[in-house]
């Protein structure tokens, strides 16, 4: 009889200890996850960070580029509205305002364009853009945009006195 008590009092003695390890293992398992969790959300926010700050860079970089470019053309065109105004002056009058009232038209679009370009470097300089994963295309789709009136315009202009020929 007493090796039966001892026996279970062994056993007793076996899943108590059992039963308290495993409680302690499954409280160290939560904690770890929890502590898992917390790092990989930390990882998560960090990688958001870092894409919306690539993205910031390339659009920033792509912009500038864009900009003087633009700049560049806008230029470009004030110099052939100056120059075609001093042809109209050399040709016939009965042309003159007909030329004068086209080219006028033409170089409010040329400022159309300089004041469309200057409001987007200001949101660039305000940071009033959002770099999210949209940026990119909002920006590619912006230039192509830009470059399409630019180059009507220039188009236009070129065959300003070739309309007036006939």
């Amino acid at each position: 009889m007493k090796i039966t008590n001892l026996y279970l009092a062994l056993i007793v003695l076996t899943a108590g200890i059992i039963v308290t390890s495993c409680g302690e293992t499954s409280k160290k398992d939560v904690e770890s996850a929890k502590e898992n969790m917390g790092k990989a959300g930390e990882d998560l926010k960090e990688a958001v960070s870092n894409a919306t700050e690539e993205n910031k860079t390339y659009v920033e970089a792509n912009w500038k580029k864009f900009e003087n470019e633009s700049e560049v053309a806008i230029a470009d065109t004030e110099t052939q509205i100056k120059n075609l105004r001093e042809k109209i002056t050399k040709s016939a009058k009965n042309d003159r305002e007909k030329l004068n009232t086209q080219l006028d038209k033409l170089e409010q679009k040329n400022k159309g364009l300089k004041e469309k370009l200057a409001e987007r470097s200001r949101k660039f300089k305000n940071n009033l853009v959002e770099f999210n994963e949209d940026a990119r295309e909002k920006e590619k789709s912006f230039e192509r945009e830009f470059k399409h009136d630019t180059d009507e315009l220039g188009t236009a202009l070129k065959g300003i006195f070739k309309n007036n020929v006939e």
